[in-house]
């Protein structure tokens, strides 16, 4: 019987062991940390409503406040997409991730915590009886050690929450799109609740900037200073996101998953949804292939199919407002308004997908 071997106990890796323990695959997870929950906080927790609907989480005890629309700001203008009904959460991702943990241990994994593997430890596992899964994020030992071709652009951040903070609405998220601080990505505020917020910025690799830096300078701008003037600073994390899908995420019986494959909306730098999804693509195919001796390529063809456009778009969104300057981005926002995208994007806006978000537009009501 084969085995499977998953690396990085995050959240992507428990769902894609609880989802092969679920169908009676031998899963047994690898993390470094003592604890699901090291770490895990250093990624935003903004998650879509929709999306998280459809992981078959239960996270309800990891919410910490409802979403209804955000602020984009670029210079002296803005744009404002507020709907009437929910549109995201902002969880606490240690709790998720200990929620994870629990279903994935619920359902019979083994999940092996503080194992520090090196490449040679990941090599000397892999036969022909064992699958191994990387779902180690973006600095992958398994990508490394596998010889998967390299992620060639991605997202420094730096993000803080602070307490008594001054929180105008706290069911909106605003972004800043200052070039000045945040090269070739953005800077953002999501508030916990009434008076907790996180405050973050990202910024590509390429500046001459370190994302710590970038931010010492973003909370000085007279928006985030306003809001956090005399708030207390409780948490402050450092962490790198992927802005493009890895161009193979299967090398034989080695697959990648996640951020370790480049799964994410490289427009804000989520990943957990995509990344949820392609690993019960991913579990699939292990069954299928285990039980039916179907090349595990299909699970790359698989999610490619599925989410491949949308990341692509995601990609595509991410370079075209990358590419303008500051001054053009807030001449197209006040150009935006005046043709009414508060409107358009409230109505036919979605997180997650750009492509169902064009079908709406396009189809009007006859898309669901």
């Amino acid at each position: 019987m084969k085995r499977v071997i998953i690396i990085g106990a995050g959240i992507v890796g428990l769902v894609l062991a609880k989802e092969l323990a679920s169908m009676g695959i031998e899963a047994t997870v690898y993390d470094s940390n003592k604890d699901v929950a090291d770490g895990a906080e250093r990624a935003s927790g903004i998650l879509s409503k929709k999306g998280l609907e459809r992981t078959g989480i239960n996270y309800a005890g990891a919410k910490l406040n409802t979403l209804y629309g955000a602020i984009i700001h670029a210079g002296r203008e803005n744009l404002k997409v507020k709907v009437g009904s929910v549109q995201a959460y902002v969880l606490s991702r240690s709790k998720l991730a200990r929620i994870c943990y629990d279903e994935a241990k619920d359902a019979g994994a083994l999940v092996m915590l503080g194992k520090r593997l090196s490449k040679e430890d990941v090599l000397s596992m892999k036969d022909t009886n064992t699958i191994i899964v990387g779902a180690d994020g973006v600095i992958s030992t398994v990508a490394s050690a596998f010889g998967f071709p390299k992620i060639s652009e991605y997202v420094l951040t730096y993000k803080a929450t602070y307490s008594d903070a001054r929180i105008a609405d706290k069911h909106m998220v605003e972004l800043f799109f200052e070039g000045a601080y945040a090269h070739r990505f953005f800077g953002w505020t999501a508030p916990y609740s009434g008076t907790i917020l996180e405050v973050g910025i990202g910024t590509s690799h390429t500046s001459k900037r370190n994302s710590l830096s970038a931010f010492s300078s973003f909370i000085k701008t007279h928006a985030i200073a306003n809001a956090i003037g005399g708030a207390e600073k409780t948490s402050g994390y450092a962490s790198v996101i992927p802005l493009e899908v890895r161009k193979r995420t299967v090398f034989g019986n080695v697959m990648l998953v996640g951020d370790a494959a480049g799964q994410v909306k490289a427009t804000t730098g989520g990943g957990l949804i995509f990344g949820i999804a392609c690993s019960k693509i991913a579990a699939s195919a292990i069954k299928n292939h285990i039980e039916k001796g179907i090349d595990l390529k299909a699970y790359e063809r698989a999610w490619r199919s599925k989410y491949g456009l949308d990341l692509k778009l995601h990609g595509l969104l991410h370079s075209y407002y990358s590419d303008m300057t500051e001054k053009r981005f807030e001449a197209l926002i006040k150009l935006a308004r005046i043709f009414g995208a508060e409107s358009f994007f409230s109505k036919y806006g979605d997180m997650d997908s750009p492509s169902l978000m064009v079908r709406r537009f396009f189809l009007r009501d006859k898309v669901d």
